[in-house]
């Protein structure tokens, strides 16, 4: 997953801790992944990555399904996501929330990220299940 997230363009982190992982593979090769993260009762979407030459084919839409679906097996009535791309999220059917509302993820981060407001405009993203 580390991998194809730094080829996405996604910053190197923690890439453990997840409850559940997503993939798409063509042979043996993973072109999309995803991942659930339940932390204290906020589930949030992770590492959304997809292959440039794999994209717009829907799977970055598949793979949102599947974490939101395991997600709502796991008790969700609402998911999270800090969303490097929230446009894509937003056409899944996210809105985009106040990045200091209380409940969600933090973008306290994001400011000393080499990649902020130069390739990304990330913003605090959630969904009701």
């Amino acid at each position: 997953m580390r991998s194809l997230a730094l080829r996405a363009g996604l910053e190197d982190g923690n890439f453990e801790g997840y409850d559940a992982s997503f993939g798409y593979f063509v042979e043996d090769i993973l072109v999309g992944c995803a991942a659930l993260k339940n932390k204290e009762g906020m589930f949030t979407v992770e590492c959304l990555a997809v292959s440039e030459e794999y994209r717009r084919r829907g799977l970055g839409r598949s793979l949102i399904g599947m974490v939101e679906a395991e997600a709502v097996a796991r008790g969700a009535n609402q998911i999270w996501a800090l969303a490097r791309a929230p446009g894509f999220f937003m056409k899944n059917g996210y809105r985009e929330m106040d990045p200091d509302l209380p409940g969600g993820p933090s973008m306290k981060g994001c400011g000393t990220c080499s990649q902020f407001n130069n390739t990304c405009r990330p913003a605090i993203v959630m969904k009701m299940l």
